[in-house]
């Protein structure tokens, strides 16, 4: 197995809270195929860049808690959104770091195109 293939695995195994398990399925089966972990990084990606359950539930819970008498509780639910949006970006970084040592240098324009959609429409 080449560091590459290490790499990848490490990498499921830490997106595995935060994705569908049909993704973790096909990252286990087929990730070895450069199409498919460039598919399935570009979808982890695009699915992480956004808030998670978790958190949308914590803002929204701090929302409700805007009484002075809930600022405890309030401030809880605001902790555990910002905790879990840094460990969800943490994620989203680490895919965007470790994708040039995954993927064929040929992917890297459709990745870096994938994640970042201006990137098109510059020269």
């Amino acid at each position: 197995m080449t560091t590459a293939d290490d790499q990848w695995l490490a990498l499921v195994d830490e997106l595995e809270r935060w994705v569908v398990p049909s993704w973790i399925t096909n990252a286990r089966e087929h990730g070895n195929q450069p199409w498919i972990r460039l598919v399935l990084m570009v979808d982890a990606h695009a699915m992480l860049c956004k808030q998670q359950p978790t958190e949308k539930i914590a803002v929204t819970m701090a929302d409700l808690a805007q009484d002075p008498e809930r600022a405890g509780e309030r401030a809880g639910w605001e902790a555990l959104a910002s905790h879990t949006e840094d460990a969800r970006m943490a994620i989203v970084a680490k895919i965007v770091d470790l994708s040039p040592e995954l993927l064929p240098g040929e992917l890297m324009p459709y990745f870096e195109r994938s994640v970042e959609p201006v990137a098109r429409l510059l020269p």
